[in-house]
């Protein structure tokens, strides 16, 4: 089946469903696939906004598939994550505004595209929302790091990151970090209605105004990729870095060394 679907509602609203697996994880192929759809859509002139969902009820996205980066090389390791910050950063420059709707767990790299969103409406109740990293021994990109400083503040960072702590709804709305809360049933109808409001802004004010805001990272995007790609990549392939994906697989509790 592939990994995404690609819905028009109308001319000017796209939904890119998520329907890869159970949790939504990201393959090395899923994260080529994202970034070729939006690439494909990137300059379509009637095009507005883009709904980017989840076709499962419990997850909207794991992040990556832990197989993906357990017992591989470090050329297939680094490869994988190199394609992983491209597709991040495809997304967070995405020329119009983009929707997330969180509507179950979202964590890790998940969280980073939920983050990368310039909205983010999730489910009221029974989904968390969390940068995991370290729990399964591993670093945070500075890239999403930075977003996520602007967002909620340096402090709010620092906590969800050393602490990997996944939160519920409320609290991540009480932190800035989702914009509203809906109830399972009303969540989508809620984020197209919204949707459909920006909508009705014209061609240059919807590109425009997206430019302005995210235009200003791109540079430092630039300028920090390779150092995110070569930590992110020595992390992965330590032995503490292997454990934690290997946990995830296992689905225990990672045993560290260091």
């Amino acid at each position: 089946m592939n990994p995404f679907a690609e819905i028009f509602h109308g001319e000017r609203i796209l939904e890119i469903k998520m329907q890869s697996n159970e949790k939504n994880t990201f393959d090395f192929e899923a994260f080529v696939l994202f970034e070729q759809i939006l690439n494909k859509h990137a300059n379509n002139p009637n095009l507005r906004v883009l709904l980017f969902t989840s076709a499962q009820t419990q997850f909207f996205s794991n992040g990556i598939e832990p197989t993906l980066m357990y017992g591989k090389t470090e050329s297939d390791v680094r490869k994988s994550v190199e394609q992983l910050l491209r597709t991040a950063q495809t997304y967070f420059h995405f020329p119009v505004p983009t929707i997330a709707v969180v509507n179950g767990h979202c964590m890790a790299a998940g969280a980073v595209f939920a983050l990368f969103s310039d909205y983010r409406y999730m489910v009221d109740k029974g989904a968390r929302i969390g940068f995991s990293e370290a729990i399964v021994g591993l670093n945070f990109p500075s890239i999403p790091t930075i977003v996520l400083q602007d967002l909620v503040g340096v402090k709010v960072t620092r906590d969800l990151l050393y602490s990997g702590k996944q939160i519920k709804g409320p609290e991540a709305k009480e932190i800035g970090l989702v914009d509203e809360l809906f109830t399972a049933e009303t969540l989508f109808g809620e984020s197209l209605k919204f949707a459909e409001t920006l909508s009705k802004l014209t061609n240059n004010s919807s590109r425009g105004m997206k430019t302005a805001q995210r235009e200003p990272y791109r540079k430092k995007m630039e300028s920090l990729f390779q150092i995110d790609a070569d930590l992110f990549t020595k992390v992965i392939l330590s032995h503490d870095g292997q454990e934690g994906f290997h946990s995830l697989i296992e689905k225990r509790r990672p045993k560290f060394i260091t």
